[in-house]
């Protein structure tokens, strides 16, 4: 079992590997000391060929040595001055076609700023301002902030997904020393009504960039405009997908095991919710004469909390009704889930009334309900 968990956590390390694949990164730094704790992440996301744009002040000009070693070391970092800032709104004179000749050269520029005073007395204000130019010239998919409190702000955002329309309320609900995080905030919601894509907030700390864009739960806290949001078919192209997202619900026992030989010869049975090209959540429809039943689901955990789950599920009836089946069913041992399908109209009903086709290969050892509701 540990075996088969360490090979899944490498095929979701693979799948996001690919998927950020000479993708354009930049992230603005506090100060030079971050440069060298994260120094491991961003060797790792150069290794995997992740374009990485880096801004950071460097008002003592100490990132100089640190370069210089790193790249001794096999890195390829380049250290760009920049010495000044014009006038707020205006821009930083920085040279765009070679900033993306040093990616295509597969190296990792680090814009060091060494600007005297910190816009609206706010810090990190500088690099975030610049590193948010940079991404928009140079069609960044992802920026990365930084804030000690970031992680502080989990207690008060339901997941780690937050989308533009939300953070007003996110911003109306700071209190105490989460206050702070107001300019940051604001920052962040002016630069996604301005089109930046997806805006990361993280700590800094060792580690965090390399579990932020390598895995399914992430780091930090994501902020975006989710651009596009559909439930549609599940592909042959969904299958180890589709395996992934449903490996956490299997470890915890909420679903029945299932292999992708398995997903794929009942590939037409599942429906996934695919945001911004992510597949982020799925579900299936398991036919028995004529019931059919409402299966596996499964939510990345960054992107629950937000109705996607009920729209699969409503998309699944909906289907179920349209090929003909008198009835739809449903069990989980997750409490939760009892109220998800009691919300949406099914009744409990005894497992021992369910189709006999359904019985006879279930262990009713497990302790679920059951939830029926007719068509």
């Amino acid at each position: 079992m540990t075996e088969a968990k360490e090979l899944f956590r490498a095929l979701e390390f693979a799948h996001y590997a690919e998927r950020f694949r000479d993708r354009v990164f930049v992230m603005a730094l506090p100060g030079h000391a971050m440069f060298s704790e994260l120094l491991l992440d961003f060797k790792v996301l150069e290794g995997y060929h992740i374009q990485l744009v880096l801004v950071t002040p460097d008002p003592d000009f100490a990132l100089e040595e640190e370069i210089r070693q790193a790249n001794r070391r096999g890195s390829r970092f380049h250290l760009s001055l920049l010495t000044e800032m014009m006038g707020e709104g205006k821009g930083a004179a920085l040279d765009y076609d070679r900033l993306r000749a040093m990616l295509a050269e597969r190296r990792t520029p680090v814009i060091a700023h060494h600007l005297t005073t910190e816009a609206r007395g706010v810090p990190g204000a500088q690099s975030n301002a610049l590193a948010a130019q940079v991404a928009k010239a140079l069609n960044a998919q992802k920026i990365f902030l930084t804030h000690p409190l970031t992680g502080q702000l989990r207690s008060l955002l339901p997941r780690s997904h937050t989308l533009a329309s939300e953070l007003q309320s996110t911003l109306d609900a700071l209190d105490g020393d989460l206050r702070a995080l107001e300019p940051t905030l604001r920052f962040i919601k002016t630069q996604l009504d301005e089109g930046l894509p997806d805006v990361v907030l993280v700590e800094g700390r060792a580690g965090e960039l390399f579990q932020e864009v390598f895995t399914h739960d992430g780091a930090g806290l994501l902020f975006n405009q989710a651009r596009t949001a559909l439930v549609r078919p599940a592909v042959l192209k969904d299958v180890t997908d589709v395996a992934l997202l449903l490996r956490p619900e299997i470890e915890s026992g909420r679903i029945l095991p299932v292999t992708e030989a398995q997903i794929e010869s009942t590939l037409p049975d599942y429906l996934v919710y695919e945001i911004d090209g992510l597949l982020v959540g799925l579900a299936r429809l398991k036919p028995y004469g004529q019931w059919a039943e409402l299966s596996q689901f499964s939510t990345l955990s960054r992107y629950r909390g937000k109705g996607r789950a009920r729209e699969l599920a409503l998309s699944l009836i909906e289907t179920a009704r349209t090929r003909g089946f008198a009835r739809v069913f449903a069990l989980s041992v997750d409490a939760r889930m009892w109220d998800f399908f009691t919300a949406l109209g099914f009744n409990p009903i005894p497992r021992e009334e369910l189709p006999e086709a359904w019985r006879c290969k279930y262990d009713f050892n497990r302790p679920s309900r059951a939830f029926a509701k007719v068509l």
